[in-house]
């Protein structure tokens, strides 16, 4: 299958595979691969059973909205929505959604900190705040890094970026810009770039992907995720995703987490019962409190 990105087909000769990484690896290994490639890379880091109980109460709640089809633990997008007739808040939903129980045990819970204690060397926290993102038909990330909205306080916050259904090319998987957390020209674009504070900049970075990949020697990376996979990533990694364009009309289920050393200074926006996100308007903010069949906007 054909990777798309802005209805443009990837050139095969871009494509490369993400590197595994194993769990057991030591911390120094793990630091050594995250400073070396700026990502690492985890297979089946959460159990699929684990995974599956969050997936089913997130697709029946989606279900009960008239969003996915019967049966709803397939996940195919119906193309309708009653979610504004349903609920009055579209952040209060989402936010209901991102707080299950069974989502917090697989984004919060152990599994991940236990990994992220040996990355940083000591006891790590992860962001309350999270972004689960169900991902239509049609829709795609653009390409971005994540320091201008997530390094605030501290400059030692890591993505992790949880699969919770089978992404496979045609259903828009992320993929990462081979050895681009190492542009110094990109990374000095962002220094101290706040997406909350300059308004007037793009985190987005407004170019064409594939030509940028090509112009910079670089392959476009990515993997055929599955179910519980793990991809942990740097401020300055360079990345996006795939268009999705599966013909059997499955989203694709995922979500953001960030973590950082407990020690560290905690953004406010991200900390807490009722955190407000990066602009402040809490779940609200997010592409994926809009209906299924809504537009995203780009920031």
């Amino acid at each position: 299958m054909d990777a798309i990105i802005n209805e443009k087909i990837v050139p095969k000769r871009l494509m490369g595979k993400l590197k595994e990484t194993f769990v057991d690896n030591s911390s120094e290994l793990l630091i050594a691969a995250l400073n070396r490639d700026g990502y690492l890379f985890f297979r089946n880091v959460i159990n699929p059973h684990e995974v599956e109980l969050a997936r089913n109460e997130i697709f029946k709640r989606l279900f009960e909205i008239k969003e996915l089809k019967t049966p709803y633990h397939e996940g195919i997008f119906s193309g309708l929505s009653t979610r504004d007739k349903n609920y009055e808040d579209r952040g209060e939903f989402w936010k209901s959604i991102s707080d299950l129980s069974t989502l917090r045990e697989i984004t919060n819970g152990k599994k991940l900190h236990n990994i992220f204690d040996k990355i940083f060397g000591c006891p790590s926290i992860g962001f309350d705040f999270i972004f689960l993102r169900p991902v239509a038909n049609g829709k795609s990330t653009k390409l971005h890094c994540d320091s201008g909205f997530f390094t605030r306080t501290t400059k030692k916050v890591l993505t992790c970026w949880l699969v919770l259904t089978e992404v496979p090319i045609e259903r828009g998987p992320l993929f990462i810009i081979e050895n681009s957390h190492k542009f110094e020209d990109i990374k000095s674009k962002f220094l101290n770039f706040d997406v909350a504070i300059h308004k007037d900049k793009k985190a987005m970075i407004d170019v064409d992907t594939i030509k940028f990949a090509e112009d910079r020697n670089s392959k476009i990376l990515t993997a055929n995720f599955q179910p519980g996979d793990a991809l942990i990533f740097g401020m300055h990694t360079l990345h996006g995703t795939f268009q999705n364009y599966a013909k059997d009309n499955k989203i694709r289920l995922t979500c953001d987490v960030r973590f950082q050393p407990k020690n560290e200074p905690k953004d406010p926006r991200y900390f807490g019962l009722n955190p407000g996100g990066t602009t402040g308007a809490g779940y609200g903010e997010l592409n994926s409190a809009r209906p299924l069949n809504e537009n995203w906007h780009n920031r």
